[in-house]
């Protein structure tokens, strides 16, 4: 919960602590939503196109795992069933 943004303001954190957080997609997302919420609010540290190509990355990496694993699957994984 710390370490998601929560509880820290991405406009108040000073450089060595906004490091900690500027890895994490969440961070991004909540600040961003933060400014959406409220009207005094402007993000500065965090954008909306981080979150969405890490997802893209994520989502891309999945189905490569998935397309993987799905041909190189074996007849004892289902013997069980």
């Amino acid at each position: 919960m710390i370490f998601s943004g929560k509880m820290m303001l991405g406009n108040t954190l000073p450089a060595t602590m906004l490091v900690m957080f500027d890895w994490n997609p969440l961070f991004h997302i909540i600040d961003q939503a933060r400014g959406f919420a409220f009207i005094n609010y402007n993000p500065r540290n965090s954008n909306l196109e981080y979150p969405i190509i890490m997802s893209l990355i994520f989502f891309s990496l999945g189905l490569i795992i998935q397309y993987y694993t799905n041909k190189r699957v074996s007849a004892s994984w289902s013997a069980g069933k």
